[in-house]
């Protein structure tokens, strides 16, 4: 018995797995790291910082260790974590950022994230590209394209995205 076709003579499962492959596959991965819904804040012309978010995917067989940053937009890049001290507000700047096999980290808001200094050139606009290379212990660099934001990917209530669907 042969499948159903589609009026291009495509086999619908066909379409299926293409449309599902995109959804979930990565947008970088480097030895069995995998990046995802990576972002960089929009800020006003006057500040010359901003900083980048995403989810950071380790393998199951290793940890990954994140040992350095760079952007050739930006005079520096590196890892920082925003935490409260005594209800004050305060960046924390990290050497390296370990991820746990099979473990994820994710990079937001409030939280870890990229601290991108001393941009460049003229000032980001949203939708415009800023390009991360990242250094892994292992010696694999991943570079990565980030859209400009006002804000982060749109997650429903569950904290799916609504552009990539990842479940693990």
């Amino acid at each position: 018995m042969s499948m159903p076709r589609i009026g291009n003579g495509h086999r619908p499962w066909l379409a299926l797995t293409l449309l599902v492959s995109v959804f979930f596959a990565p947008l970088a991965t480097a030895d069995g790291v995998e990046v995802h819904d990576p972002w960089v804040r929009w800020v006003p012309e006057v500040s010359d910082r901003t900083a980048a978010y995403m989810r950071i995917q380790a393998p199951a067989e290793e940890r990954q260790i994140l040992i350095g940053v760079d952007s050739p937009q930006f005079d520096r890049a590196e890892i920082h974590e925003s935490v409260d001290e005594d209800g004050q507000a305060r960046m924390v700047h990290w050497s390296t950022l370990r991820i746990g096999a099979g473990d994820e980290r994710v990079l937001e808001p409030g939280g870890y994230h990229i601290m991108l200094i001393g941009r460049l050139g003229d000032a980001l606009e949203e939708g415009d590209i800023v390009e991360l290379q990242m250094r892994f212990q292992s010696g694999e660099i991943l570079t990565i394209d980030m859209p400009v934001r006002r804000d982060g990917p749109e997650r429903d209530d569950d904290g799916h995205d609504h552009h990539h669907h990842d479940h693990h």
